[in-house]
């Protein structure tokens, strides 16, 4: 067992987690690209395709978390990770012990962080935008603390990111870090700004 390439996965997979949860975004950025990159090189890999797997598969992930109701992203990226990794050591249960014990890891750090009070909702005012506009009877100066309190049906998953049914508007909304299914009655707990905040219904 190579204790160094696990430890330097499980690093660049909590470097991941931290950029997503903390507002330590950058810092959490360049721990995942410096140890994933130390990871590639102690590996001395003649060629860039498998780099280009693994890098291809963690820009899937991201983009699920921004596109909640694509789902399929997700499959493919966390199967071409598997791909990059098997393809730099030519061992497939190599690969998937490796990967297990980095992605045990990192979960453990999303589920205390969560728990914590963190979420991703940091990263979804970079690509949130509210159908807040003129049609739906908004300005661009206005905030959306008229839905505080008020209950709606999920139209697509949360993860947390996704569209929430308010009579007959539909908004973009986040969740408190929970995954929320279709179909889903939700009540709004926070407002901040334009960013609509829910939570199940109990």
């Amino acid at each position: 067992m190579n204790v160094l390439e696990i430890i330097l996965l499980t690093v660049g997979f909590i470097g991941l987690v931290i950029a997503a949860l903390t507002p330590k975004s950058t810092l959490g950025g360049l721990l995942a690209l410096a140890s994933f990159g130390g990871y590639f090189y102690i590996n001395s890999l003649e060629n860039w395709v498998p780099i280009i797997i693994f890098i291809l598969g963690i820009c899937l992930l991201i983009f699920e978390v921004f596109v909640p109701d694509f789902g399929v992203a997700g499959i493919i990226g966390f199967l071409l990770i598997i791909g990059g990794v098997y393809l730099t050591n030519n061992d497939l249960s190599t690969a998937l012990r490796d990967l297990s014990i980095a992605v045990v890891a990192a979960s453990f750090l999303f589920i205390m962080l969560i728990r914590r009070g963190y979420s991703l909702t940091h990263l979804q005012k970079l690509v949130l935008q509210n159908n807040l506009d003129k049609e739906s009877g908004f300005s661009s100066n206005t905030d959306a603390s008229a839905y505080l309190g008020k209950t709606g049906e999920t139209t697509t998953p949360l993860r947390p990111s996704g569209k929430v049914q308010f009579e007959d508007t539909e908004l973009d909304v986040v969740s408190t870090g929970e995954h929320i299914d279709t179909n889903v009655s939700v009540i709004v707990t926070k407002v901040e700004g334009y960013k609509i905040i829910v939570r199940r219904v109990d």
